[in-house]
């Protein structure tokens, strides 16, 4: 990934941790894919299908940085 480390952190809220992810400039196209994809994983949660697993999202994660 050639993001910084800096730009992807968790925050602690009242309602429990917050992913946070900054977008650098020109890459709004690979942040749309991944909330496209975190949104899909999330529904699927919610549908009581399986959680993605690690390597599941890993190589979702992979495929989406490469784009």
């Amino acid at each position: 990934m050639d993001w910084p480390v800096e730009s992807a952190k968790i925050e602690p809220t009242s309602e429990g941790p917050l992913a946070v992810l900054e977008v650098p400039p020109g890459r709004t196209a690979t942040a749309d894919a991944i909330l496209d994809w975190t949104s899909e994983a999330a529904a699927r949660t919610l549908r009581g299908d399986p959680q993605p697993s690690d390597a599941e999202v890993y190589k979702a994660a992979r495929a989406l940085l490469s784009s």
